[in-house]
C-alpha cells in the first residue's frame, strides 16, 4: 500500500512540473543589461521603445530577467504613479495691454500697487496708453497660490484670421524676467465652414507674481479680451518616448494606414503634414491585428501654416491609452489634400519594470518570443520601505534573435497528455487498491 500511494504522489509531482515553463535567455529575440546606480534589494527602470517593438505581445507577457546563473528572477510590471490630481478650476487674470513701442520694464512702466491682490495701475513711458498695435500684454497673477501650467486665450468670436507664435515669460518684480516658452503656436482659423483654433499654451508648472505674453512677428489684428490661468495639480509628467510612422494612402479613399511595428501604451498623437499652408480635418482610428474593425479614436483639425519665422503646427492631442499596432487616419470635408504622405506622431509614457536582486549580477532583461506565458510575479505585498534603487540599461543586443518573434504552429501537447496520464493511472491504482481491499474484507468474512 505504501509503495502506491509513493508512486501516486510522484506522479502527481511530475505532472506539475511538467506545466512549469522553464525557459532561457537564448529563447528570447533581444536582451540588455539592467546596471544597477547601487546596491540595493530591487531595481527598477523604464521600458525603452525597443521593448514595444520586439514582443510579441501587446500585454508584455514575453519578458523575463535573468540573473547570472540563467535563472528567472521575480519581477513585475507597473504603470506609473498617476501624474495630475483632479484638475483646479482655471482663474481670471488681470490683462494689461501693452500698446507697440512701450517697455515692459520698470524704469519704462508706472505701477501702483497697494496690497497684495490689489489692482494694478499701470502706465508706459509717457504716462498714457499708446494707439499701437498690441505687442505685449502683462499678466498680473499675484491672486494665485498654485502653480500655473497652461494659459487659455480669448479673443472676440468674429476676430480676423491669425497664425503666429507667442513667447511666455515671468517675473517676480517685473524688472528680471525668464523665458517660460519661447515660441507657443497660435491660430484662428476659418475655412470651408470649418474653424480650427489653437488658444491653448501648456508648460511645465511655474509660479510668479507677474507674466508677460509678447507676439512674434506678425500682430494679430485683434485684441486678447481673456486669459485664464490653469493651476497646476502639483506633479510632474514623467518624460515620454515618441515615434514617427509614414503612411501609406489608400488609392481609392481620402485616407492613410499606418503600421507602429510596436505596441506602446500611446497617450498623445498628431498628424503631421507634409505641406506647408494646408488645413486638414482628420478622424483617426486604431485596431490591434490588420483583421479586426477599426476603432474610433479622436476627430480633430490638423494644420501647417508657413509664416516669415517658421513653420508653425499644432500640438499633440491626448488620447485614453492605446496599444493598437496599427492606425488610420481619414481625411473628412473639403479641406486641403496633402500631395505626399503624411506622418503619425505618437508619445507614450512607458511601463517601469521592478525586479528582486536574486542571485548574482549582472542581470538580464530578455524579451521577444512568441510562445512565452506570462510570468510576472507579485510584488505589491513587499514592505513600503524597502529601498528600490533605479537601474539603467545597456544597448540591445540579439539573443535568440528574431525568428523568435515568429508564432509558430502549436506543439504537441506532451505535458496536457502526460497529466491525463497521470490522473487516468492514479483512477486505475485507486480501483485496483478498491477491488483488492473488497477482496481481502470477503476473505475475512468467511
Amino acid at each position: 500500500m505504501n509503495r502506491m500511494m509513493t508512486g501516486i504522489l510522484a506522479l502527481s509531482l511530475y505532472s506539475s512540473l511538467a506545466q512549469a515553463q522553464v525557459m532561457s535567455p537564448k529563447e528570447f529575440a533581444y536582451g540588455q543589461f539592467a546596471i544597477p546606480s547601487r546596491e540595493a534589494a530591487a531595481y527598477r527602470f523604464a521600458l525603452p521603445p525597443t521593448v514595444y517593438q520586439n514582443t510579441f505581445r501587446e500585454e508584455l507577457a514575453d519578458l523575463r530577467v535573468f540573473n547570472a546563473e540563467g535563472v528567472v528572477i521575480p519581477f513585475s510590471l507597473s504603470r506609473p504613479a498617476a501624474q495630475s490630481k483632479a484638475p483646479k478650476a482655471p482663474v481670471s487674470l488681470a490683462l494689461f495691454p501693452l500698446h507697440e513701442g512701450a517697455r515692459v520694464l520698470i524704469d519704462g512702466v508706472q505701477l501702483t500697487i497697494n496690497s497684495a491682490g490689489s489692482a494694478v495701475n499701470l502706465q508706459t513711458q509717457n504716462g498714457t496708453t499708446r494707439a499701437g498695435a498690441v505687442r505685449q500684454y502683462l499678466l498680473d497673477a499675484r491672486v494665485l497660490d498654485a502653480p500655473v501650467s497652461a494659459l487659455q486665450l480669448g479673443w472676440p468670436d468674429a476676430a480676423s484670421e491669425y497664425t503666429g507664435r507667442l513667447s511666455v515669460e515671468v517675473s517676480d518684480d517685473l524688472a528680471a524676467w525668464r523665458s517660460l516658452v519661447a515660441a507657443a503656436p497660435i491660430a484662428n482659423l476659418h475655412a470651408n465652414g470649418q474653424t480650427l483654433v489653437e488658444n491653448r499654451v501648456e508648460f511645465a508648472p511655474a509660479k510668479a507674481k507677474f507674466w508677460r505674453l509678447s507676439w512674434l512677428g506678425a500682430v494679430p489684428n485683434f485684441e486678447l479680451t481673456e486669459i485664464l490661468a490653469q493651476p497646476s495639480s502639483g506633479t510632474e509628467e514623467s518624460e515620454r518616448d515618441t515615434l514617427d510612422v509614414i503612411g501609406v494612402r489608400d488609392p481609392t479613399k481620402q485616407e492613410y494606414t499606418f503600421d507602429l511595428h510596436a505596441h506602446p501604451p500611446v497617450s498623445h498623437v498628431n498628424v503631421l503634414l507634409p505641406e506647408a499652408n494646408t488645413v486638414v480635418d482628420v478622424e483617426l482610428s486604431s485596431r490591434a491585428a490588420p483583421d479586426n474593425p477599426w476603432r474610433p479614436v479622436l476627430r480633430s483639425g490638423f494644420y501647417r501654416i508657413k509664416t516669415s519665422e517658421a513653420d508653425q503646427r499644432n500640438s499633440s492631442l491626448e488620447v485614453s491609452s492605446n496599444t493598437d499596432r496599427y492606425w488610420r487616419a481619414r481625411l473628412v470635408g473639403a479641406g486641403n489634400s496633402p500631395g505626399a504622405p503624411l506622418r503619425l506622431h505618437v508619445e507614450w509614457v512607458p511601463n517601469e519594470l521592478t525586479f528582486l536582486a536574486q542571485g548574482h549580477p549582472p542581470f538580464l532583461l530578455a524579451y521577444g518570443n512568441a510562445s512565452a506565458n506570462r510570468a510576472e510575479a507579485d510584488l505589491s505585498h513587499l514592505p513600503a520601505t524597502l529601498e528600490i534603487a533605479p537601474a539603467t540599461l545597456s544597448p540591445p543586443q540579439a539573443l535568440g534573435g528574431p525568428t523568435r518573434l515568429i508564432a509558430t504552429a502549436a506543439p504537441f501537447p506532451r505535458n496536457r497528455i502526460a497529466l491525463w496520464s497521470v490522473l487516468l493511472l492514479a483512477v486505475a491504482l485507486l480501483a485496483w487498491m478498491a477491488y483488492r481491499l473488497s477482496k481481502e474484507t470477503d476473505h475475512h468474512l468467511q
